[in-house]
């Protein structure tokens, strides 16, 4: 006697999320919950308690489900500090979740306006260049953050012309703050350890020589 198939699961329960306005937890009778927007639910026919879902209703369901869960994650992500498409890429990948998943989330957030590498890099690099950092050294951050080169190369322009930067005059500033906590008082240990330093946050070996120079003499003397 053949066995009869399982019949569909149907909606037991269904009620809008307390902290995602538009999201709707969706129970069936089998256990299995979704947290969904709201268009999923029309275009499934969950928008019923007693409504059955046939297999490739779940199987709607279950995709949706997990990319408005990446796609809430990346919500939160952005909403503790700025993320490029790609940092917020290479976490998502670390989640439950298929590369095509990822991307449609990520695409989601982009057309809503949510993700603008452009600002990303421009705020970054503002700041960096704020705290002592070359152009440099920032550049090389924001392009492994993923941010197109010619994305990267617009942001610094703009923030060094927006700060009046001088590369030698923030040099130079770096290397005072650093030389007062030096652990060495033999001047050719000190100069290595401070011209290593400069060339570690950026700045070109020919200034970094000069000003490492410079900056210990000037303290010697004084």
């Amino acid at each position: 006697m053949e066995q009869s198939p399982s019949p569909s699961p149907h909606v037991t329960a269904l009620r809008e999320s307390p902290r995602r306005p538009g999201r709707f937890l969706l129970t069936l009778s089998d256990g299995q919950q979704f947290l969904v927007p709201a268009g999923v639910l029309a275009d499934t026919g969950a928008v019923r308690i007693g409504a059955l879902m046939a297999a490739e209703l779940l199987g709607r369901l279950q995709h949706e489900h997990a990319v408005t869960s990446l796609a809430d994650w990346a919500l939160d992500a952005l909403a503790r500090g700025r993320r490029t498409r790609r940092e917020l890429e290479l976490r998502m990948r670390r989640r439950e979740g298929t590369a095509m998943q990822v991307r449609e989330a990520l695409d989601r957030l982009d057309a809503a306006g949510l993700l603008n590498d452009e600002s990303v890099a421009q705020a970054e690099a503002a700041s960096r260049l704020r705290r002592g950092e070359a152009p440099a050294r920032i550049q090389q951050r924001l392009r492994r953050k993923g941010v197109a080169a010619p994305l990267v190369h617009e942001a610094v322009v703009s923030a060094m012309h927006d700060d009046a930067f001088d590369e030698d005059a923030a040099c130079r500033a770096a290397a005072e703050k650093r030389a007062r906590t030096l652990d060495t008082t033999d001047p050719v240990a000190a100069r290595r350890k401070l011209q290593g330093f400069l060339l570690r946050r950026g700045f070109a070996a020919g200034i970094a020589a000069r000003v490492a120079r410079s900056v210990l003499d000037s303290r010697r003397a004084g």
